[in-house]
């Protein structure tokens, strides 16, 4: 069964074999993870479900394209420290958020602008059409969204690093 620490070493080694630079960001990344997993203070049990998983990732597999199968073992590895126990990178929440606050005051900002830009066409004769009223309130709308999104995924960001979930 591989741990931590074997299997930080092995990263390392590949780390320093290769001259790729998007490959040693995918190392780095794993090896900041476990990094972080090590100043935890892991139940024995903890401990046992991630030297499993360690173990099942098959991270000594030889392949073609090592970053592919690694960034693929990366996000493998971190799904299941989310689902297994609330685990999170950092400014996780935030990430999340704002493009769903980007999704939802598109949506908005479309039909708002549709009708402010009706209004303004209708009131103004053709100085302000409904293109223009559209235009406007989809960047207002994404722009908002965006904001309010990345606030509310701050605050959950917060909340989970006081709670010491984030890696």
């Amino acid at each position: 069964m591989m741990n931590i620490n074997e299997t930080s070493e092995l990263l390392n080694t590949l780390l320093s074999q290769t001259d790729k630079k998007s490959e040693k960001k995918v190392y780095t990344c794993f090896i900041r993870t476990l990094s972080s997993l090590k100043k935890k203070d892991l139940t024995k049990n903890q401990s046992q479900l991630i030297q499993e998983k360690l173990s099942s990732l098959n991270l000594k597999a030889t392949t073609e394209n090592r970053k592919k199968y690694y960034k693929q073992k990366l996000s493998e590895f971190k799904a299941f420290l989310k689902n297994e126990f609330s685990f999170t990178s950092a400014k996780y929440y935030t990430e999340i958020w704002m493009v769903y606050g980007m999704i939802f005051g598109t949506g908005l900002g479309l039909a708002l602008g549709t009708a402010l830009g009706t209004a303004f066409g209708v009131g103004a004769g053709t100085a302000i059409g409904p293109a223009m009223g559209t235009a406007i309130g989809l960047s207002a709308g994404t722009g908002a969204g965006m904001v309010f999104g990345m606030l509310f995924g701050a605050r959950k960001d917060a909340e989970a690093q006081s709670q010491g979930r984030v890696l």
